[in-house]
């Protein structure tokens, strides 16, 4: 085989121990192509690496001019190259996208000399493409960070003094720089001791498990109050201990009036404003187990309107609505905040009264009953007067369950219908 040479980057003859083919073994060996050609572009060694990479650029076959094969990715590269007649570097790490494809090469060459180039060629694309990745993240988070609206970011010291922030803690609590940098982190919770104590709780949290979160009331700048979520998370220095803390919070104000609003959805009768029957049944089962186990005494009166067919017959559904609304708000009156206003059913309603005893239950449903008999209701020009029959109940021994109570109270309101209506009476 003839005898082969290769050059330093001056241009020497290099001198190698062992044979040509062994040479051509380690150079096929090499992840990356090398080549070796002249000023014109003729491809004089190559190894297999960059005849596979390049090999695309030559769909006729032809891979000797490596200025031609480059021809439509670098077209001014001849141009560069004789404006470079000094060994040196050419071009470094150009970027070279395969058509048709997502691959992309990174393209180095240097002059050698006068007649002599290297070219270095390397498969870059899965770098290319984390990069991109890694751009696109940084830019999303930018963008997110920036724009966060609901969420105010801050970094504290190993203390709990606020280091930094972003613009969200201004426009959720209307602080400013001033007021926050270097403060604890105390201001930002409910004012005094325990806005201090849930502050050095959460973040003696966050270093003990590494992260922590809270949930309760924030406070603003202008001292009013909100509901808002806290995390904190540990941020480890060098030596392995906490150095300081990131902490989120996010204004949950909408989110826990939209839960309120749903809840009173869920327990309230939509007309009246009255809890439902489910809400009346729970609060009837929780009386019946404190009077089983503590001997707290209740009462049940069911209030049911008197002919109220005939007041919706004679002046409309409306004014019957009206009616019912009436009821309610007498019930509630006269009664205490313990004490609950159910709609049982129709025209139909619970009153539940909380800790209490015969005597003061029937006082209680005769200022009712005289309460609603005395009461107008006017509606659309129209006024209406009407009455309500109370059947009265009190748990006894005979009672195994809270439907038990409710009964006898039923049985006592028929007894009121039956014996002439606008009445109570007592089971």
């Amino acid at each position: 085989m003839e005898a082969r040479t290769m050059v330093d980057a001056s241009g020497n003859l290099l001198q190698h121990a062992g044979s040509y083919e062994d040479l051509l073994e380690f150079l096929n060996a090499t992840p990356i192509g090398i080549i070796r050609l002249r000023s014109d572009g003729e491809i004089l060694l190559a190894n297999s690496m960059a005849m596979q990479l390049l090999a695309p650029l030559a769909p006729d076959g032809e891979c000797g001019d490596l200025f031609r094969m480059l021809g439509g990715l670098f077209p001014d590269l001849p141009d560069r190259v004789a404006a470079h007649p000094q060994a040196g570097p050419i071009c470094a790490q150009a970027q070279l996208s395969l058509p048709g494809t997502r691959r992309v090469l990174s393209f180095g060459l240097d002059r050698v000399n006068a007649d002599t180039l290297m070219a270095v060629v390397q498969d870059v694309t899965a770098q290319v493409e984390q990069n991109r990745r890694i751009h696109a993240d940084e830019e999303r988070f930018r963008a997110i960070f920036d724009n966060l609206r609901d969420c105010a970011i801050c970094t504290v010291d190993r203390e709990g003094r606020i280091e930094a922030w972003n613009r969200s803690l201004e426009r959720l609590g209307g602080w400013q720089p001033e007021d926050v940098v270097g403060a604890s982190i105390s201001i930002l919770f409910t004012p005094g001791r325990i806005g201090a104590h849930r502050a050095s709780s959460l973040l003696a949290k966050a270093r003990q498990n590494g992260a922590a979160e809270f949930e309760g009331w924030g406070q603003r700048k202008n001292t009013d109050l909100f509901w808002c979520s806290t995390a904190a998370t540990a941020l480890p220095a060098e030596d392995g201990e906490v150095g300081g803390y990131v902490l989120v919070t996010r204004d949950l104000t909408g989110r826990k009036e939209a839960e309120a609003k749903l809840m009173t959805l869920a327990t309230t009768d939509p007309l009246t404003g009255a809890n439902n029957r489910r809400t009346g049944e729970k609060r009837l089962n929780e009386e019946f187990r404190r009077w089983q186990h503590y001997g707290r005494n209740f009462a049940v009166l069911l209030v049911d309107c008197d002919h109220f067919k005939k007041v919706n017959d004679q002046y409309g559904h409306e004014t019957g609505d009206a009616v019912l609304c009436m009821l309610v708000w007498l019930c509630r009156e006269r009664t205490r905040e313990a004490d609950v206003t159910v709609r049982w059913g129709g025209e139909e309603f619970l009153v539940l009264l909380a800790d209490t005893d015969a005597d003061k239950s029937l006082m209680i449903a005769e200022r009712l009953r005289e309460s609603i008999e005395s009461r107008l209701v006017e509606n659309a020009g129209q006024t209406v007067r009407v009455t309500v029959s109370i059947g009265l109940a009190l748990p006894n021994s005979g009672d195994n369950r809270p439907d038990d109570v409710v009964r006898r109270a039923d049985v006592a309101l028929y007894e009121a219908k039956r014996t002439g209506r606008n009445r109570v009476v007592v089971a």
